[in-house]
């Protein structure tokens, strides 16, 4: 059966794994954005290309934002939704919540530098005059796979399992974190699809 929670954003996923794809061939991590309006039209796309560019700022969601205000002609991002393949950082997630974009979707976690549910929840911070709706674990396997096999195979990571088996405790992320394993809920992200969160930050 089909989780009414997370397929409606298994087409948009496929769209931002595809983009990701593109990254390695500039020496970036895989990660790719999608940013879909609210009638889910897409507005802009990102990947990571911080090596392409030497821009520290040059993630993927960052740089989906950034374009998706040009396509709009206005920084806020209201009724829009960024779908990306990875869990955003503490960087991105606050370019999330600053471009007022009413939800986040994702694939894999970043237990290491992961800001939405795992190391930190920035975008649910209560402290905060903005908290998007979070949705995590869309096609996780194979958002975790595609990190796995670059890292393994550009970056030799750490032993990875082959493309066919389940990501387990690999090296991933941006830099290098390590992913659940899918269907294990985050530390203090609560249930998918669910709006703010409770409570302070959770703890690694």
């Amino acid at each position: 059966m089909a989780d009414p929670v997370r397929a409606p954003w298994e087409a948009p996923m496929r769209l931002a794994l595809e983009e990701a794809a593109h990254a390695p061939l500039t020496g970036d991590v895989p990660v790719g954005a999608v940013v879909l309006a609210e009638d889910g039209t897409v507005l802009a796309t990102g990947r990571n290309e911080r090596e392409l560019t030497g821009d520290p700022t040059g993630h993927a969601e960052v740089l989906a934002l950034r374009r998706a205000a040009a396509a709009r002609g206005s920084w806020r991002l209201t009724g829009c939704t960024l779908v990306v393949t990875l869990e955003p950082c503490t960087m991105c997630a606050g370019a999330l919540v600053l471009s007022r974009v009413d939800r986040v979707v994702y694939g894999a976690r970043d237990e290491k530098a992961g800001a939405a549910g795992s190391l930190w929840d920035v975008v649910r911070d209560r402290r905060l005059n903005h908290r998007p709706e979070v949705i995590h674990g869309v096609l996780e396997a194979e958002c975790a796979r595609q990190l796995t096999e670059f890292f393994r195979d550009t970056r030799g990571g750490g032993g990875a399992a082959s493309a066919t088996e389940p990501p387990g405790p690999q090296t991933l992320g941006r830099e290098s974190s390590v992913p659940q394993t899918p269907g294990s809920p985050a530390p203090g992200s609560g249930t998918a699809g669910e709006g703010p969160g409770s409570g302070g930050l959770p703890v690694r």
